[in-house]
């Protein structure tokens, strides 16, 4: 298609883009490209985490890899903020064979959909809320009382004492912290509403102070059978999606600055030569 001038209906009537196909002095040639609705390509839940390996967490590169994977690396997105207050329910479980963890898919009133890692309190297609200190204003609607909602997450506040709580938040809107592994739980000690701080006790038996509007689910994190499982066999990290790394120190001087066993007292450096100190 030939144009002078670009069209601009063309766009919106049949979703076309626009892609310059040439330059110099045919540079007024514009060729469409069709892109119907079944052709666009929607993101969804799964995400493939890109490789890490070698680089630091700005994403440079500060060592090399070798070998490959033996299988695909694969976890899901988990929602470790969820402070909405509309009904859900659990409409299935994954189980990720990387981490050994269970993960609950949640579909909000709203129409969201997220994921939560699973405790001992979910349940499939039982109705859910967060509980907050609104939730006693909302089981009864223009006079209607509905149906029984289970609360298995919501603020400390509102958790039992002297039983298992899991997916603890330190301060509100931070995100959940603590008591994050598959099978472990902690427990409330103490709680005192005027000053809003509780007192809890983490798997590893440290006591430690959580503000009282932060976020804290009942129960312990599914699959307590994973203390049991050991890592006693070679090629058990590379089985699982984790790729090796090769030191610098183990390389030649040509290879690595940390190369040929040199002992002088420099920074970090990049395959390069580049340093990684402060990075």
């Amino acid at each position: 298609m030939n144009l002078d001038r670009p069209v601009p209906f063309v766009n919106n009537l049949y979703n076309l883009k626009r892609v310059n196909s040439s330059k110099g002095k045919s540079s007024q040639v514009w060729k469409y490209q069709a892109r119907l609705p079944l052709q666009i390509q929607y993101k969804s839940l799964w995400y493939s985490k890109k490789w890490n390996a070698g680089r630091s967490r700005h994403g440079w590169k500060v060592l090399r890899t070798r070998g490959k994977r033996n299988s695909k690396l694969r976890l899901q997105t988990i929602n470790y903020s969820l402070r909405l207050r509309n009904i859900f329910f659990i409409s299935s479980f994954i189980f990720n064979n990387h981490v050994h963890r269970l993960v609950s898919v949640v579909f909000l009133s709203s129409g969201i959909i997220t994921h939560l890692v699973s405790t001992s309190q979910h349940k499939l297609f039982c109705l859910n809320q967060f509980h907050s200190s609104f939730s006693k204003l909302e089981p009864y609607l223009n006079g209607y009382s509905i149906l029984p909602l289970v609360k298995s997450i919501g603020l400390i506040m509102y958790l039992p004492k002297n039983k298992p709580v899991s997916l603890m938040e330190l301060l509100p809107y931070k995100g959940v912290q603590y008591i994050r592994s598959t099978g472990v739980f902690g427990v409330v000690l103490k709680m005192d509403l005027r000053v809003h701080t509780a007192l809890i006790k983490l798997p590893s038996g440290v006591r430690k102070i959580f503000s009282t509007h932060s976020l804290g689910s009942v129960g312990s994190i599914a699959l307590p059978v994973n203390r049991d499982f050991k890592n006693n066999h070679a090629g058990f990290r590379k089985n699982k999606g984790y790729k090796s790394i090769v030191r610098g120190v183990a390389m030649n001087p040509t290879d690595h600055p940390h190369g040929g066993r040199a002992k002088s007292i420099k920074y970090q450096r990049t395959p390069w030569g580049k340093t990684t100190k402060f990075k």
